[in-house]
C-alpha cells in the first residue's frame, strides 16, 4: 500500500507533519479532514530502486516488542498521574524515537482526535496483537483503562524476558557447534592434503582410519559445492514450509512430539496460555471471549488448533478444566489448578500461579538440556578432533619404528 507523506493545520493554527498509508491521495485527505485537520500538502513518497525500497518498508512496519512494552507501561504511568488520553499520547508520540512506531501513534492520535476509542485506533495496526486490543477495550468499557495497561504492560515485559531467556540460553551450544564443525572443515580442506602428499612419498600401506579420512578429504574438496547446494536448498523449502499454515503446523507438530523437545515445548506453551487466560480474566473479559483471544498468542499452532475445540466447549456450558484435560497436552499439576481455580471462582488467579510455577519448570528444563548439551557437544567435537589427530599420526609413528 502506498505511503503519504503530509502536511496538515488543526484548528489553532500548528503545522502537523507525518506519514499515512492510503491506497490513493483522497482518502488520505479525507483521513485529515475526520481528525479536524486542514490538509496543506500532501506527496507519495517515492519509492526507493529495489531491494532498498523492500528494506525501508520492513524497517517502517515492524514495531520491536520492547518499544510496545515501553509504550505501554508510560502510558499506564501517565494515565495514573491524571493526564487525558490524547495529551498522554502527545507527550509519548514527543519521546518516541522509532520512525515506524512514531509514524504509528501519529495516526492513533488522530483516530482519537476523530472520535474513536482507543481500542479501534490500536486495533489498525498489526504492532498491537488481538490480546493487546482486548485488554484494551476491556478497560474503556469498565472504566479502568490505567489499570488495564498496567497489567498489560506488566505481561508483556514478562513474555519478551521469558523469549529473550529462552533464545539467550541456546547460543553458547549454537556457537560450540558452529566452531567445532567449521574446525573440522578448515582441517579437512587444509590440513589433511598436506599429509597426504607425505603418505604418498612413504609408500607403505596406511591404516584403515587414515584410508577413511583421506577418502572423506578429498570426497568433501572435489564435492563441497553439492553439500552446499542440498543445505541451501533444506533450508529454502524449510522457510517456504513455515510461511504456508500447514507447514507450520507441521513443524509445531514434530516439535512437540520430539523425545527432548516435547516437553519443554509442552510446557512453554502452556506456560504462554496460562499467563494470557490469566491477564484476560482478572481484566473483565468474559471466557469464552478470552479464550478466542489466547488461541491467537499460543507460540505452538498445533495446541492452539486443540484450544479452538476447548472453546466451542466452554461455550456449550463444559469445564474448562476437563476440555483442557481432553487435549491431552498439558502438564497434569497444570489441570489440577485450573480445577481449583474454577471450584474456588478464582481462575484468573490460579491460571497465574500456574503461569509462573510453568515458567519456573520451563527455566529448569533448559537449564537440565543444557546441562546435557554442552558436555554432549564437547565430547563429540573432542572425538572428532582425536579420530582425526591419530588417523594422522601413526603412520608417521609407524614410520619411525621401522627406521629404527
Amino acid at each position: 500500500m502506498p505511503v503519504f507523506h503530509y502536511r496538515a493545520s488543526d484548528p489553532g493554527g500548528n503545522i502537523i507533519q507525518g506519514t499515512l498509508e492510503a491506497r490513493e491521495e483522497r482518502l488520505v485527505v479525507l483521513h485529515l479532514q475526520q481528525g479536524g485537520l486542514i490538509p496543506l500538502r500532501i506527496a507519495a513518497e517515492e519509492a526507493a530502486p529495489g531491494w532498498q525500497s523492500r528494506l525501508t518498508r520492513v524497517r517502517r512496519r515492524r514495531v520491536p516488542l520492547s518499544q510496545v512494552v515501553h509504550f505501554t507501561q508510560e502510558l499506564a504511568a501517565l494515565l495514573k498521574a491524571g493526564l487525558p488520553l490524547e495529551r498522554s499520547l502527545q507527550a509519548l508520540l514527543e519521546v518516541t524515537s522509532g520512525a515506524g512506531f512514531k509514524a504509528i501513534l501519529s495516526q492513533v492520535l488522530r483516530d482519537l482526535q476523530a472520535g474513536k476509542s482507543l481500542s479501534e485506533a490500536l486495533g489498525r495496526h498489526k504492532a498491537f496483537s488481538p490480546l493487546y486490543i482486548s485488554l484494551v477495550q476491556s478497560g474503556e468499557t469498565g472504566g479502568f483503562l490505567e489499570i488495564s495497561l498496567s497489567r498489560l504492560g506488566e505481561y508483556l515485559k514478562t513474555v519478551s524476558e521469558f523469549r529473550s531467556y529462552l533464545a539467550t540460553a541456546l547460543i553458547y551450544p549454537m556457537i560450540l557447534a558452529v566452531v567445532g564443525s567449521l574446525s573440522l572443515i578448515l582441517m579437512l580442506i587444509y590440513v589433511v592434503p598436506r599429509f597426504e602428499a607425505f603418505f604418498k612419498e612413504m609408500g607403505q600401506s596406511l591404516y584403515w582410519s587414515t584410508s577413511l579420512l583421506l577418502g572423506i578429504s578429498n570426497v568433501f574438496r572435489a564435492y563441497w559445492w553439492v553439500g552446499a547446494l542440498l543445505l541451501a536448498l533444506a533450508a529454502l523449502i524449510l522457510l517456504r514450509l513455515l510461511r504456508t499454515p500447514g507447514g507450520r503446523l507441521a513443524v509445531d507438530r514434530a516439535r512437540m512430539r520430539a523425545p527432548f523437545l516435547g516437553d519443554l515445548t509442552k510446557r512453554v506453551s502452556a506456560a504462554f496460555f496460562a499467563k494470557t487466560l490469566g491477564t484476560l480474566l482478572n481484566n473483565g473479559v468474559p471466557l469464552v471471549a478470552a479464550l478466542r483471544v489466547v488461541t491467537t498468542a499460543v507460540p505452538n499452532r498445533y495446541m492452539a488448533q486443540a484450544l479452538v475445540g476447548v472453546q466451542g466447549e466452554v461455550e456449550k456450558g463444559q469445564p474448562l478444566s476437563a476440555m483442557l484435560k481432553k487435549v491431552g497436552m498439558l502438564p497434569e499439576l497444570f489441570l489440577q489448578m485450573v480445577a481449583i481455580g474454577e471450584e474456588t471462582g478464582h481462575l484468573g488467579e490460579m491460571l497465574l500461579a500456574a503461569a509462573d510455577s510453568l515458567e519456573g519448570d520451563a527455566r529448569s528444563a533448559v537449564q537440565r538440556l543444557l546441562a546435557l548439551l554442552e558436555p554432549f557437544l564437547i565430547l563429540i567435537m573432542s572425538l572428532v578432533v582425536a579420530f582425526v589427530i591419530v588417523s594422522l599420526l601413526m603412520p608417521i609413528l609407524n614410520l619411525y619404528e621401522i627406521s629404527f
